[in-house]
């Protein structure tokens, strides 16, 4: 049976989506490769975040090119964020390119793999020279980066390993916040979310196979459903889903990520307190920027919202609280400006914690 082998760029997500490709493949019959030298199907799932990311699998799949003149029935394809924003550019410098496929089309891959494998194993009659393959002509190469609607209900299926005690499962794509050196909604679409009653089966499978631990995924998780679905007891989508989970019998630990501080409101902040098996971790998004170029720029989280987030949630329960940040300032007074606030707000930060640690001692 032919092998595939997928490497994969970026965040929780690509490897969520990943699985899903792994699984669809495997379902036909496919069976994983160690490495790209056994496959005869490589994929490269791609992310877009930074220029770095792009670089490393456009380098990888140029040193595949020596494989694809010595293996010439092997399928090569880009998928998701980089595939998503360059589509058919993709194939103008690397030839040996079979496959381009976008963020909301990966449950199509397993039908476009075996379509490309049937074409490349065929040779044109009285064409008897070794290596020969008609798949050189670009023209027969697939691009698919077109949106697709309910593609964000098509992550659904995983293939779990031996004893596998963790899993991630998508609740939702795309992003509406637009912020100015994110390409996610320009890669993910607009924000779709999945039903409550699909993401409850899903967990609720994952947990018949033996999983204990489930990590909720979203470009902003914690803003889940908002625009579908209705509060309802003044909770939120994101905390009906939460506690939707949480009922599961079987399940030790519940998690999501990455949330945005302004979607932290009491309803969560009581969820973390109340729901038992929801991880006591929150982690935030930041972002520092010279106040001179601030107003340029579209950054829908502040120093002030992550303070509050921050605030609010120690003032219930001391969790683990992480966070990353991006600096970018060009001078040397700006560094200076950009790390005396990044100080002042990782200041403010640990106050936070330990203000709540104080306070639970208290109780």
């Amino acid at each position: 049976m032919p092998k595939f082998f997928i490497k994969t760029y970026g965040c929780q997500m690509n490897e969520r989506d990943s699985e899903q490709v792994a699984h669809s493949l495997i379902a036909r019959g496919y069976e994983p490769a160690a490495n790209e030298t056994e496959a005869d199907v490589v994929l490269l799932n791609t992310c877009s975040v930074r220029d770095m990311a792009d670089q490393k699998a456009l380098g990888k799949m140029g040193m595949l090119g020596r494989t694809a003149k010595e293996r010439p029935h092997v399928v090569f394809g880009f998928l998701g964020c980089m595939a998503q924003a360059r589509g058919e550019s993709l194939l103008k410098n690397l030839p040996h390119v079979d496959l381009v496929v976008g963020t909301q089309k990966f449950h199509h891959v397993a039908d476009y793999v075996e379509e490309l494998l049937v074409k490349k194993m065929a040779r044109p009659a009285g064409i008897t020279v070794p290596g020969y393959s008609r798949m050189d002509d670009p023209r027969f190469s697939i691009v698919d980066v077109a949106e697709e609607p309910g593609s964000q209900s098509t992550i659904r299926e995983q293939q779990l390993a031996p004893r596998q005690a963790a899993a991630f499962v998508s609740i939702m794509q795309g992003c509406n916040m637009h912020c100015t050196f994110c390409i996610v909604p320009q890669t993910r679409g607009t924000e779709r979310s999945r039903s409550i009653d699909e993401v409850v089966c899903e967990v609720r499978d994952l947990v018949a196979r033996g999983v204990k631990e489930v990590t909720l995924l979203g470009q902003i998780v914690n803003l889940y459903g908002r625009h579908e679905f209705p509060k309802r007891d003044g909770k939120s989508p994101f905390v009906q889903l939460l506690e939707a989970v949480h009922e599961i019998d079987g399940l030790k630990r519940l998690r999501f990520t990455s949330p945005h501080p302004i979607g932290f409101r009491d309803d969560l902040i009581d969820a973390i307190s109340r729901l038992s098996k929801l991880a006591e971790h929150v982690h935030l998004p930041l972002q520092f920027l010279k106040r001179c170029i601030a107003p340029t720029r579209q950054r829908n989280t502040s120093i002030s919202s992550s303070a509050y987030a921050a605030h609010v949630t120690t003032s219930r329960l001391p969790p683990t609280l992480s966070w990353d940040s991006r600096a970018r300032p060009k001078t040397s007074t700006g560094r200076r400006a950009t790390w005396s606030r990044k100080s002042s707000l990782i200041t403010r930060l640990c106050f936070a914690i330990h203000r709540g640690a104080v306070r639970q001692l208290r109780r």
